[in-house]
C-alpha cells in the first residue's frame, strides 16, 4: 500500500513539472513579445496572433490526441511533447519573419501543448487516483503557475544576459532539461506495477465503477448538457485570463510603467494562480465544485474590474492581476477534476481533448481581440469590463451543473 502510494504521488510530481513547462507558454507570452515587437514589427493585433494560433491548433489536436492517449503509452507521448516544447522555442530564436513564429507555434508548440498539457496529466492522474482525484489534480495542476510564477524571471534573466535570439537558445535548452527527464518518471497505469489507485490494497468502488462503464463515444459526450455547462464556465475564466496576461505587459507600459516593472506583474498573477490551485486541491474533494466554480466567478470579475482602472496605478494594476490569478485559478482545474466524475475514467482521454478543443477554441480570438480594441479604442477596458459582465451572468446556471454521469441517478 505504502508503495502504491509513493509511486503514485511521483505521477503527480512529474505532472506538476510538465504543466510548469506547459503552462509558461501564454503565461510568458508578453515577454517574448516585446523582442519579437521590436524586431519584427507587427502590430498589436498580429503579434497577439500567436496565441491564436496556438489555441487553434491545439484545440483541433486536442481532440485526436486525447483518444490517443487513452489508447497509446502516455510516458512515449510525453517525451513527445517536450522534445516539441524546446525545439519550438530554439526554432523562434532562427525566425526571419513573424509569419515564421507563427508557424513554429502551429507545429511544434501546440502539439506540446496537449501532450504535456492537462489533457496529458488528467488521462495519467484519473488513473492513479479516484477517492484522492481532487487533491492530485489540483496539486499536479499547480505546476501550470508555478511555470508562470518561474519562467518569466528565468526569461528576464536570459533576455537581460544575451540577445533575444541566444537567450531563446538558452530556454530550449532549460526546457529540455525540464521535459524530458520528468516524463520519463511517468508509469502509464497502477497495474503495470501490480498496483491499485489512492495506493489502496483493492481497487476503490468509484475506480471499479468508472472503469466498469463503456468508453462514451464523441457524439454522446457532445450530445450531453454537462459537457457544454463546463465547457463554457470554463472558457469564460481562462479566455479572460488569457487575454489578459498574453496583454498585460503592453497593458501596463501604457499606463507608464516599465518592462522591468511590467514582469513581475506575471509572477504576482502566477503565485496567486498557484496557491489557488493549492487551494482547489484541498478543498475538492470536501467541498465540490459547485462552491469552488461560485467563487471562481465572482473573484475573476472583480478581478476584471480592477484591471478597468489601471491608470490608477501600479497598485490596482497589482491588485486586479492578483484577484484575477486568485480566483481565476480556481476553475483551471474544475475541467480535469469534472471529466472522469461525469464521463468515465476510460474515456476520460477523449472527453478532455473534446473538452479542451471547445475550450480553446472560445480562446482563439481572445488575445488578438483585446489587441484589436486595444488597436480601436486605445483602451483595453471595453474587453475586461465584458468578461466582468459574463463572469457574473454565470454564476445563474452553475446549480444546475449535473455531477454524474448521465446514466445514473445522484
Amino acid at each position: 500500500m505504502a508503495a502504491s502510494f509513493g509511486v503514485g504521488w511521483r505521477q503527480v510530481a512529474a505532472g506538476f513539472l510538465l504543466l510548469a513547462a506547459s503552462g509558461m507558454i501564454a503565461a510568458t507570452y508578453s515577454i517574448v513579445a516585446v523582442p519579437l515587437a521590436a524586431e519584427f514589427r507587427p502590430s498589436r493585433t498580429v503579434l497577439m496572433l500567436a496565441m491564436t494560433v496556438l489555441s487553434g491548433t491545439s484545440a483541433v489536436l486536442a481532440p485526436l490526441l486525447g483518444t490517443l492517449l487513452d489508447r497509446m503509452p502516455l510516458r512515449r507521448m510525453m517525451v513527445a511533447g517536450g522534445l516539441c516544447l524546446a525545439l519550438g522555442y530554439a526554432a523562434i530564436s532562427l525566425a526571419t519573419s513573424f509569419a515564421q513564429v507563427l508557424v513554429v507555434f502551429g507545429v511544434l508548440i501546440a502539439p506540446a501543448n496537449v501532450l504535456i498539457g492537462p489533457v496529458a496529466i488528467t488521462v495519467l492522474l484519473s488513473r492513479w487516483f479516484a477517492a484522492k482525484r481532487g487533491r492530485a489534480i489540483g496539486i499536479a495542476i499547480a505546476g501550470i503557475s508555478a511555470g508562470g510564477f518561474l519562467f518569466p524571471l528565468v526569461i528576464s534573466g536570459l533576455l537581460a544576459a544575451f540577445a533575444w535570439r541566444s537567450a531563446l537558445q538558452a530556454l530550449a535548452l532549460v526546457l529540455l532539461l525540464w521535459t524530458v527527464p520528468a516524463a520519463l518518471l511517468v508509469i502509464d497505469r497502477p497495474s503495470d506495477r501490480g498496483l491499485h489507485p489512492d495506493g489502496a490494497e483493492a481497487p476503490a468502488q468509484l475506480a471499479q465503477a468508472e472503469l466498469g462503464r463503456a468508453p462514451l463515444s464523441a457524439s454522446r459526450i457532445l450530445s450531453d448538457p454537462a459537457f457544454w455547462m463546463i465547457a463554457l464556465t470554463v472558457a469564460i475564466v481562462t479566455a479572460g485570463m488569457k487575454g489578459m496576461i498574453t496583454n498585460l505587459a503592453p497593458l501596463a507600459i501604457d499606463t507608464g510603467v516599465s518592462a522591468a516593472q511590467a514582469a513581475p506583474l506575471v509572477s504576482v498573477y502566477s503565485g496567486c494562480s498557484f496557491v489557488a490551485k493549492l487551494n482547489f486541491a484541498a478543498l475538492a474533494d470536501r467541498l465540490g465544485p459547485r462552491k469552488l466554480m461560485f467563487g471562481a466567478l465572482g473573484g475573476f470579475a472583480a478581478g476584471m474590474a480592477c484591471l478597468t482602472r489601471a491608470e490608477a496605478g501600479y497598485g490596482m494594476i497589482a491588485l486586479g492581476v492578483a484577484l484575477t490569478g486568485l480566483f481565476g485559478g480556481l476553475m483551471v482545474p474544475a475541467e480535469s477534476y469534472l471529466a472522469p466524475r461525469i464521463f468515465g475514467q476510460r474515456g476520460v482521454g477523449r472527453a478532455m481533448g473534446l473538452l479542451s478543443g471547445t475550450i480553446l477554441l472560445a480562446l482563439l480570438a481572445t488575445p488578438p481581440l483585446f489587441g484589436f480594441i486595444y488597436d480601436v479604442t486605445g483602451s483595453y477596458t471595453g474587453m475586461l469590463w465584458t468578461f466582468a459582465a459574463v463572469a457574473v451572468a454565470a454564476l445563474f446556471w452553475v446549480p444546475f451543473l449535473r455531477l454524474h454521469p448521465r446514466e445514473e441517478t445522484p
